[in-house]
């Protein structure tokens, strides 16, 4: 018989997990509670993990629009990878009236198997980290990046 995942109950799962000897998972109370996983082995990268009826969201944050040079270049390029991209997508949220942040995302029954829960987050941080590496050329340098070491 399937488990239907709540937020707390699958945030006691993976306390219970291996994922949790590699990893800080926090469960995070509120409106709409959510798990925040940060993964040793992708540099304590955030993921997100809400549970929201029968649908188990799981996401990582990339950047904010105002950060990509050529936005409608940006969004083609990110429509292109999507089909390729194994389990996961890029989309784009709005945090302000103005302010919207790119994220990598991916979705699962809320009735999945743990492993597989626990596959989706490994692969989303992978592809969030590639992601970045790829289209790292595509954003506007922060001042902190130009002003390095002269070679």
């Amino acid at each position: 018989m399937a488990v239907q995942w709540t937020t707390v109950d699958l945030y006691e799962a993976l306390i219970a997990s291996e994922l949790s000897l590699e990893s800080k998972i926090e469960l995070n109370d509120g409106m709409e509670p959510n798990i925040l996983v940060q993964l040793a082995e992708f540099g304590d990268l955030p993921v997100q993990i809400t549970v929201s009826g029968a649908q188990l969201m799981v996401s990582s944050a990339l950047w904010e629009a105002s950060q990509v040079k050529d936005l409608a270049h940006f969004n083609e390029q990110a429509l292109k990878l999507n089909p390729v991209n194994s389990l996961s997508n890029i989309g784009l949220i709005t945090l302000a009236p103005g302010r919207d942040l790119y994220i990598m995302f991916g979705e699962l029954s809320a009735s999945s198997d743990l492993l597989h829960i626990i596959e989706e987050i490994r692969v989303l941080a992978d592809n969030t980290i590639e992601a970045a590496d790829v289209f790292s050329d595509q954003l506007i340098p922060s001042p902190a990046s130009s002003t390095g070491a002269a070679t």
